[in-house]
């Protein structure tokens, strides 16, 4: 059974309005598990449409292979064209940390989504803290796709870092964020979520599935960083008497130089790699590089 509470978002850049549906799961037997995804009580989703949910005792539970987890289903719809899907977990006192499934309407997997697909975004404006992941669907005719959301016995047992909100206020005003611990958020099997389901035929998609992945981009960032430093460090380094020292001088930075730490910096917080993204900022501010506070400030601000 579900409850339904619409409701009407107003997008400023859309200059239209997004249907936002919250969702309260009330599964008819809870202490029944689910062993097949027949055994699943799936809920329709319309696009375009935000939908707000939580995942407590109410929710149906099901047998996985790393345990049983309370689950949130949906049944979507994607009208024949391509289908932009946006999965959401909220940071609270604690954190829903997901697993998912995608599935065809034959129940047959298509995609799983694990830990390393879930990336981490900072609070910002209206949006809290929270992990999301993003996939773009393309499917078959008018066939529907199935979303299936749980967690792990192990993944309960953790916890995640969120930026400390008195480092956001500091960058939010344009001033370099205290040095202050982050807090870190346990884990829960409960939680409160949202997906987001949008079609658009305007949109070509040359892979039916892609999928952001944290992970994936971090890789990525610190391949390019290893490939670019030891060229910055190699011309940094001058022989004293046998050994070699890092000369931090801002006339030992070439253009090209001073351009690395600038484009590192932005590229780190672009991936959510805020930590190496200030180390990167004090290394440019040690040898003045021109407009490393703005650049760090510009690329926090536009996530």
């Amino acid at each position: 059974m579900k409850h339904l509470v619409l409701g009407c978002a107003i997008s400023m850049a859309l200059l239209g309005c997004a249907t936002t549906e919250t969702v309260v799961f009330d599964a008819n037997n809870v202490s029944e598990v689910a062993e097949s995804y027949s055994q699943i009580q799936w809920i329709d989703v319309e696009p375009t449409k935000r939908v707000n949910f939580s995942i407590n005792e109410r929710n149906q539970k099901y047998q996985f292979a790393s345990g049983i987890s309370p689950i949130a289903a949906f049944n979507i719809n994607t009208q024949g064209k391509d289908l932009d899907l946006e999965i959401i977990s909220h940071f609270k006192k604690t954190v829903f940390y997901p697993n998912a499934v995608l599935l065809n309407e034959n129940n047959q997997i298509l995609k799983t989504f694990t830990t390393e697909d879930f990336e981490y975004q900072h609070a910002y404006g209206l949006d809290g803290d929270r992990l999301t992941a993003e996939v773009t669907i393309q499917p078959v005719g008018e066939q529907r796709v199935k979303l299936l959301l749980y967690t792990t016995p192990a993944l309960i047992e953790e916890k995640s870092e969120i930026m400390h909100p008195v480092k956001l206020d500091a960058i939010a005003r344009g001033n370099y964020p205290p040095d202050v611990p982050n807090p870190l958020i346990p884990h829960a099997q409960y939680g409160e979520l949202s997906i987001v389901a949008k079609v658009d035929s305007a949109i070509l998609v040359e892979e039916p599935l892609t999928v952001s992945s944290t992970d994936t981009a971090h890789q990525k960032f610190k391949e390019e960083l290893a490939k670019n430093q030891p060229v910055l460090e190699k011309k940094e380094l001058i022989p004293v008497m046998g050994t070699s020292l890092a000369v931090a001088s801002p006339a030992t930075l070439s253009a090209e130089q001073q351009q690395f730490y600038l484009s590192s910096i932005e590229n780190a917080v672009k991936v959510g790699m805020l930590d190496k993204a200030l180390a990167l900022l004090e290394e440019a501010k040690a040898l003045n590089v021109e407009g490393a506070q703005q650049v760090f400030v510009s690329a926090v601000n536009s996530k």
